[in-house]
């Protein structure tokens, strides 16, 4: 935004993660006068979407100098809270940039493979058809966030796709998860008695409550599941794929998790989840569109400098550039947060691995958004994998985008290496599976590797009044974690306010003193009152030939 901005907002807003518009939304639908801003050039975040090309240049948020931060202005940006561990790996030649030059980005990627194997440059000349998520997200069919989607009709803003199958990794290979009822009694991984097994203990699950599990209160889900005289096969499927848990998930969360999984089938898919077309990135920007149509003032790559606090430490309003800009109070995203108000905080960190390939890990006839749950394998913690085709928008056709992500423990690439190695070959030839048949992996053209923080259950709420710091990205699968901390800050804000009532369509909407709209409203009048005499006219004319 070019010239100065004005200079009093009833809230200022600064970063556009998901949690941040997810506020500046709700402060906009209930008339409040908010600014946007971001020192990004892209909205989202650490919740971001990006191109091929764009991604490699990311860079966690960098804060100025400690010695420009005084006692009347604490600059923005931390270290604690930014993107680290950044490996990038082709593992495929240069190209030919002038044969490359020979083709149009428009080509149909599955005709250029066919003559010639994929290079850098060939991926490179394909960056803008790819959105590479940061954190991807998928949302339960009957989570909150779906919920509120629907209930605040920001849902209009964005396009979403069943994911259509759920993986697991069991006996050396890949396995479908029976997921509804026909799909248990369809597969022919679980026998007739495991079958009869199964959808008794997923009814006894989903049919609780607290009290009849209270002899295991201190126990794990998985004792309570070999209590229950399951075959092997039944706890992998319940406990690694539907549950989504490990040996260590206590049965109380083992429980919800299953009652949480089942409640969300059926009403999309085949299976309980959603993913947003175009990347998880789109999000935030769904809840910014519905905030700039309330009102509200966007300002992006902003020379954002730091909050201004007077003598008493009472927060007065950010300095922009060379410019003070007013507000009663502020909400700033974790990322952008002085160092002041989030040094106590040392955050977890998930290792996350992007990596494309030519082909599915589980090839069939049509291509299918794949949610992957790979157990615990070789003392690694459980990584949660998620595989895209053309059809999300994410990726060009003819190729997959494979999401890795995982509780960190090392780094990204030796968190992760086992199940790389383990899935994906770098090179075209066949390789042997351990423990299995030569089979055909997927070849991995790009890797890239990096460490995200994530903000489980912090307090982040410093004693400074109306000075608001959100959480950033969870390691949740869906963003309900996200939805209870802006309610939350919001309600705090605004606490006789709703939050995010449903925003009228863009025909519901009449301009008050508008006389296009007058003149629509008589000339609907004259219309139906010329429906209502031909109606009658009919009337008569077949009463008349029914007489005759």
């Amino acid at each position: 935004m070019e010239g100065e901005l004005p200079s009093e907002f009833d809230l200022i807003v600064i970063g556009t993660g998901l949690t941040e518009s997810i506020i500046a939304a709700a402060a906009s639908r209930i008339g409040k006068n908010v600014l946007h801003a971001d020192s990004n050039s892209y909205y989202g975040g650490l919740w971001a979407s990006f191109t091929l090309d764009s991604i490699s240049k990311i860079s966690g948020s960098t804060p100025q100098s400690e010695s420009d931060a005084t006692k009347e202005c604490l600059t923005f940006g931390n270290n604690n809270f930014s993107i680290t561990n950044i490996k990038e790996e082709w593992h495929v030649s240069e190209g030919n940039i002038e044969k490359l030059n020979e083709c149009t980005i428009e080509d149909d990627p599955q005709q250029i493979i066919e003559n010639e194997n994929w290079t850098k440059n060939k991926l490179l000349a394909l960056s803008r058809k790819f959105n590479i998520d940061l954190l991807p997200k998928l949302h339960f069919a009957r989570g909150e966030f779906v919920e509120l989607l629907i209930s605040s009709n920001i849902a209009r803003y964005s396009e979403f796709r069943s994911v259509s199958r759920v993986l697991t990794w069991l006996n050396n290979k890949l396995e479908v998860v029976p997921c509804s009822r026909s799909d248990v009694f369809s597969s022919n991984n679980v026998t007739v008695v495991e079958k009869r097994m199964l959808m008794k203990l997923l009814n006894v699950c989903l049919d609780s409550t607290d009290q009849d599990f209270a002899e295991y209160e201190n126990k794990t889900f998985h004792a309570f599941l070999k209590d229950q005289k399951l075959t092997a096969n039944l706890i992998h499927y319940i406990l690694y794929a539907i549950a989504m848990g490990t040996e260590k998930t206590s049965c109380r969360d083992g429980v919800e998790r299953i009652k949480r999984f089942l409640n969300s089938l059926g009403r999309y898919g085949k299976t309980p989840f959603l993913y947003s077309m175009y990347g998880s990135g789109e999000i935030p920007q769904a809840f910014c569109r519905l905030s700039a149509v309330f009102g509200a003032t966007y300002a992006l790559s902003q020379s954002l400098q730091g909050v201004v606090m007077d003598d008493k430490n009472n927060y007065k309003g950010i300095m922009c550039g060379n410019q003070q800009i007013n507000s009663s109070k502020i909400v700033i995203g974790l990322d952008k947060a002085p160092k002041a108000f989030v040094d106590h905080i040392k955050p977890l960190r998930l290792s996350r691995g992007i990596f494309i390939t030519d082909r599915s890990l589980l090839e069939s006839e049509k291509e299918h958004l794949s949610l992957l749950l790979f157990p615990p394998m070789n003392d690694k913690n459980p990584v949660t994998i998620l595989e895209m085709g053309s059809l999300t928008g994410t990726c060009p056709k003819g190729l997959y985008l494979v999401h890795m992500m995982t509780d960190q423990s090392n780094n990204p690439y030796d968190d992760l290496k086992y199940y790389v190695d383990t899935l994906f070959t770098k090179s075209a030839e066949n390789v042997n599976i351990e423990g299995g048949d030569v089979e055909n992996r997927p070849q991995l053209l790009w890797s890239f590797y990096f460490s995200v923080p994530v903000s489980n259950d912090f307090n982040f709420q410093k004693d400074l009044p109306n000075i608001f710091v959100c959480s950033g990205p969870d390691s949740d699968l869906d963003y309900d974690p996200s939805i209870k901390i802006a309610k939350g800050i919001f309600e705090k804000m605004y606490p006789d306010s709703e939050f995010l009532p449903r925003a009228p369509d863009p025909e519901e909407i009449v301009i008050e003193g508008d006389e296009s709209n007058e003149n629509e409203e008589i000339l609907q009048k004259d219309l139906d009152e010329k429906c209502k005499q031909q109606n009658k006219q009919n009337e008569i004319t077949e009463a008349e030939n029914n007489e005759a």
